[in-house]
């Protein structure tokens, strides 16, 4: 049984430690960027640690597995509502600054978890995300909950067994202990969907992760399938055996307490990598890595979707050749999120709503989870012809006003209306 401990904000320290010790398309936009820095970046994004070349290996050089798996431009008007959100900085809405410590069990383990829910979602069901990450985040503010959260979405933040919270709690998934440690990813998954089950409704509970949380994500998809309904992996390891065979002396060092050593323990490698179990994937899966990331190979991700995609699995893979390990330039995160907000909203058929105002309750979803066919960015009461705003009558006068539609800026710009709200072209 679950035991479930919630507290204020305000209150999470000194709890968690306890634990641990114990719509609006708008397609002229074009790769739209906010200003830097990002609250919360990285100080050492750009030290070779985590920029360099990505492992290649086998018979396809990066540039054949570049063309292989492009880049590819996310919807301009999800990115240029998230540029906004991003470079607003909380001053408008902070919904990520508002959430609760709670706790689930797997066996005798307490795992402690973050949970902020958005405004929209306090009584009703909505989607789940749960993040991983390796890092111990408090509820404060951040860009990247904030971002889930004005899209509609539950998002959640587990401390599980290997997450850097003290010494002991980041060695306690070390070696030997981790195949056993990782079992707190689909306890976890089982948690979240039964704690916001509202009246036999479950929600969907997504996953994803990036670095360390991208192994994760794919662990929950894979080792744990049917555990979680769909996964998106930033950064992620696909077979840690053959990484770690093939990486630099000097990293294979340096990670072989944590992961095991590939000449003496290449049963352990295998038994805790994602390729192990690709045969068991359930459920649309995303992959996502930076061709100059040194923590990754592009030549194992190739292979753990070619032998996915060879059982006919929905699993995609992106190679972003400018991109390094931490991704934390606002251009890099919008590019990203985009990404990532769609291939949900697509594998759920609901459309992208990003709350911008005060205020605002989010557009109706698409009726019997069919796919949403209009723009796909949506707000309700606002169109955003940019850079300037203009409103859009309220609902439910949206469909009488947009009758034939009507200009909406002094450009000829016009907005229009779908079932989610409205949009401008």
């Amino acid at each position: 049984m679950a035991r479930v401990k919630t507290l204020t904000a305000s209150a999470w320290l000194g709890a968690l430690l306890g634990l641990w010790i114990s719509g609006c398309a708008h397609t002229e936009v074009q790769r739209p960027t906010a200003p830097a820095p990002v609250l919360g970046a990285h100080p050492d994004a750009n030290s070779p640690g985590y920029v360099g070349s990505a492992l290649v290996t086998g018979d396809s050089s990066a540039q054949e597995l570049y063309a292989a798996w492009p880049r590819r431009e996310p919807d301009p008007g999800i990115a240029a509502r998230l540029a906004e959100i991003l470079a607003d900085g909380g001053k408008t809405l902070r919904w990520s600054a508002s959430g609760s410590v709670e706790s689930f069990q797997n066996g005798d383990v307490t795992i402690p978890l973050v949970i902020r829910i958005p405004p929209p979602c306090q009584d009703t069901v909505c989607p789940v995300i749960v993040f991983y990450n390796g890092a111990c985040n408090g509820p404060q503010y951040h860009w990247r909950p904030e971002l889930f959260l004005r899209a509609g979405y539950i998002f959640v933040e587990p401390h599980i067994r290997g997450n850097r919270c003290n010494e002991a709690w980041a060695d306690a998934d070390n070696g030997p202990k981790k195949p056993e440690a990782q079992t707190d990813i689909e306890a976890c998954g089982r948690y979240v969907r039964t704690r916001f089950t509202r009246d036999g409704r479950a929600p969907k509970v997504g996953i994803l992760g990036w670095s360390y949380g991208g192994n994760q994500t794919l662990l929950g998809m894979t080792r744990f399938a049917g555990t979680y309904d769909a996964g998106f992996a930033l950064s992620a390891k696909t077979d840690l055996y053959s990484f770690f065979k093939n990486a630099p002396e000097d990293l294979r060092k340096a990670r072989a307490r944590e992961y095991g050593d590939p000449d003496t323990e290449p049963e352990l490698l295998r038994a805790i990598s994602p390729i192990t179990y690709v045969d068991r994937l359930q459920g649309p899966l995303a992959l996502m890595l930076g061709g100059r990331d040194p923590k990754v190979s592009l030549s194992d991700a190739d292979v753990f979707v070619r032998r996915a995609r060879a059982r006919h699995q929905e699993v995609s893979l992106m190679i972003v050749p400018e991109h390094g390990h931490l991704t934390e330039q606002p251009h890099e995160i919008v590019f990203e999120h985009a990404h990532v907000l769609q291939f949900f909203a697509d594998a759920w058929g609901r459309p992208v709503v990003l709350h911008w105002e005060r205020g605002l309750t989010p557009p109706p979803a698409v009726p019997g989870g069919q796919r949403n066919e209009s723009p796909r960015v949506s707000v309700q009461g606002v169109c955003v012809p940019l850079p300037s705003r203009r409103r859009c009558p309220p609902a439910p006068s949206w469909r009488a006003w947009c009758s034939p539609p009507r200009p909406a800026s002094s450009s000829g710009r016009r907005c229009g209306c779908t079932p989610s709200g409205c949009w401008s072209r």
